[in-house]
């Protein structure tokens, strides 16, 4: 079972880096545990970790993803937000892509 969930994580990042626009080197990403997403466009992520040089505390400027491995039809694409890792992210601008 580790292995099925270690290589699904591994398949999401991947995807992650699909959504990079072409003149970046890598989209900004966090894995949470929870990730809450509101109609109004605006997500939560509890208990998160940054990746692909995401900002760990303070604002998030520009686009960024977020995962959960243990909500494994999740990713999505936030335009800016708010980290304060590890206890969760905010974000604002975001709709789901997978």
């Amino acid at each position: 079972m580790k292995t099925v969930v270690a290589t699904l994580g591994i398949a999401l990042f991947a995807l992650v880096g699909l959504v990079t626009p072409a003149h970046a080197a890598s989209t900004p990403a966090y894995a949470c545990i929870i990730v809450n997403l509101s109609d109004n466009g605006t997500l939560e992520g509890l208990h998160c970790r940054p990746a692909e040089s995401a900002p760990a505390t303070g604002p998030i400027t520009g686009p960024f993803a977020v995962w959960s491995p243990f909500q494994l039809t999740r990713i999505i694409v936030c335009t800016s937000g708010y980290a304060n890792t590890p206890a969760g992210i905010t974000g604002s601008g975001c709709h789901r892509i997978f």
